[in-house]
């Protein structure tokens, strides 16, 4: 598959994670998000770009990580596969900033240092919301349809009570961050952009980075499908290393637009995958037992 081949992938069954650090190019389906993963190690394989996307044991809610870990090789493997094992055991935990804590107790507890950038976005399309949460990793964007804008992915928050604070940080560092959650109210139509590092830092042949603003000005100026979208930053990223092939860094973004969600109440999608799938006779849910590679 080369950078410019995107590929299906069917729509995900409750309690299900995908992911890794290996090449991607997918359309992906979530409940109420819709959008495209675009993965690319800078060398080989497989590389310190991490991705995962996820659904919660009822169905309903939606999550999508990426996570940049400093280094190559057996420390990111060691870190990918610790990922989706907390994340696959974390379906169902909403708030991100336990799952993130968590994550980063359990590095410390299996003695992993790799510092691991990371960014925790997810989607219930009950009530439209979307909530995120960075560890030292680059804000993403948000389109608002209403305005025909996009913004940062980013909400003001209250300086720290207590000194010295970690807040925010990257992980596997050996310290105790805190996390802040970003609360957004979004409709259909509204879109979301994340990315790592690899994106903001494509350079020109005269060392100049592609940066937030070659993002911006791709985003303003593009209209059309998530598709469509991707397309163009990922022909503008070419352009702008005068290279077909980005050698510099992995590169992973997630271009997504919020859709109408699963249709009926909220409990009966509880009710359907929790209970009713479970009774005797119905199809398993191999969600679960998925492992951490694309079909």
């Amino acid at each position: 598959m080369t950078d410019r081949e995107l590929s299906w992938s069917a729509t995900f069954a409750c309690g299900e994670v995908r992911g890794g650090n290996g090449v991607s190019h997918h359309l992906v389906e979530l409940p109420g998000l819709r959008g495209v993963l675009y993965s690319r190690p800078c060398t080989g394989p497989h590389g310190g770009d991490i991705h995962y996307l996820s659904v919660c044991g009822s169905g309903l809610m939606s999550r999508v990580c990426l996570a940049d870990v400093a280094g190559h090789g057996e420390v990111v493997a060691t870190v990918g596969t610790e990922i989706h094992d907390h994340l696959r055991r974390s379906v169902d935990v909403i708030d991100e900033r336990k799952v993130l804590s968590r994550f980063n107790d359990r590095l410390e507890a299996r003695h992993v240092r790799a510092m691991t950038t990371a960014v925790l976005a997810t989607y219930y399309p009950p009530r439209r919301r979307l909530t995120v949460c960075y560890a030292g990793h680059p804000f993403g964007w948000i389109y608002r349809a209403s305005a025909n804008r996009w913004l940062p992915l980013a909400v003001e928050m209250p300086a720290p009570t207590h000194r010295p604070a970690f807040v925010d940080i990257p992980l596997g560092t050996g310290l105790a961050p805190q996390f802040n959650r970003h609360r957004f109210t979004v409709t259909p139509g509204d879109r979301l952009l994340l990315v790592t590092d690899g994106v903001l830092e494509t350079s020109s042949l005269d060392d100049q980075q592609f940066d937030r603003h070659g993002i911006e000005r791709v985003l303003q100026a593009t209209s059309g499908t998530c598709e469509e979208i991707a397309d163009r930053l990922l022909d503008a990223l070419h352009a702008h290393a005068d290279t077909n092939e980005l050698a510099h860094d992995d590169v992973t973004f997630f271009l997504g637009e919020f859709v109408d969600g699963p249709p009926g109440p909220a409990l009966w999608h509880v009710v359907k995958n929790r209970l009713l799938s479970k009774a005797p006779g119905s199809a398993p849910n191999t969600g679960p037992g998925i492992g951490p590679r694309w079909p």
